[in-house]
């Protein structure tokens, strides 16, 4: 009696035990998900700021954040790149939940959170180097991106880890390039083939003895080389900043006591704002078949 008691309990520990190992599959990853919210946070913020034109704290006007945010990496394929931060996180804080198993959240949290650490290293990079500002809140995002990646580090069943980190790392340079090609104006025209009208002009300017004074981290600088497409390389542009922000600036704009970008010197005039095609082409009295009006 006592061997058929024992028998009739077995059956319930085998029905109990698989209840538990199916909720501890659907406990989260809460460190990756801590991390995707700090991230969410961080590039709300900025999105919010970007929406209602509020300035952040440590980002003023001027200030090293207010020039990374207006350079010309701060978008990718006319999207502003803020919101593709934001999406990267939501899908990190997603891997972190959705898949039914730990293993399989690690592998797509690996591939995510390695492509997102390359890419925030390719801009910080670029914020160094070429825009020559840093941002905190870009910081703090790199931050978050690399805590994300040293968690995939860590010990796990799943052997597929390392091959998925080197894949996100492959897709980040892959992205890398493709933004990299962006800001230099390929996709939205700057550097592609020129208008005829809008190269007439620009070469009447230069032939005028117009001067375009600008700085490369200066965002009215490129919004005013954007109105021009690929005729802005035929325009009379003068890099005040030659050697980054924080530099000497070039002699001649010393000479010619340059403090706002962009300044057009005009006929002796001094015109310190973006102007508009049809603006310089009555300032400057271009006149060419098919005129615009």
């Amino acid at each position: 009696m006592g061997k058929q008691k024992t028998r009739a309990k077995k059956p319930k520990k085998e029905t109990t035990q698989p209840a538990r190992a199916q909720k501890q599959r659907a406990a989260p990853d809460w460190p990756l998900l801590i991390l995707a919210g700090i991230g969410l946070v961080v590039t709300g913020l900025l999105l919010w700021s970007t929406l209602t034109v509020t300035t952040l704290p440590y980002c003023k006007e001027g200030s090293g954040c207010d020039v990374v945010q207006n350079s010309r990496w701060s978008s990718f394929l006319g999207v502003p790149l803020v919101l593709w931060g934001i999406a990267t996180y939501a899908a990190i804080g997603l891997s972190a939940v959705v898949p039914a198993t730990p293993a399989a959240r690690r592998r797509w949290s690996s591939l995510l959170v390695s492509a997102g650490f390359g890419i925030s290293v390719y801009l910080t990079v670029i914020s160094v180097t070429v825009i020559e500002a840093t941002c905190i809140y870009c910081l703090v995002s790199l931050v978050v991106m690399a805590g994300g990646f040293g968690l995939s580090f860590l010990p796990a069943e799943s052997p597929a880890l390392p091959t998925r980190r080197w894949a996100g790392l492959g897709l980040a340079a892959v992205v890398a390039v493709v933004m990299h090609i962006d800001a230099g104006g390929v996709f939205d025209g700057t550097g592609g083939a020129a208008d005829p009208y809008l190269k007439g002009l620009a070469e009447h300017l230069e032939a005028r003895g117009v001067k375009f004074y600008g700085a490369s981290w200066c965002p009215h600088c490129q919004q005013q080389k954007e109105l021009f497409g690929g005729a802005a390389r035929f325009l009379p542009y003068v890099e005040c900043s030659p050697h980054g922000r924080k530099a000497p600036r070039a002699t001649e704009c010393e000479i010619e006591d340059i403090s706002n970008y962009p300044t057009w010197i005009i006929d002796g005039r001094r015109i310190e704002r973006v102007l508009a095609a049809n603006a310089l082409a009555t300032i400057s009295g271009f006149t060419a078949r098919g005129e615009r009006p």
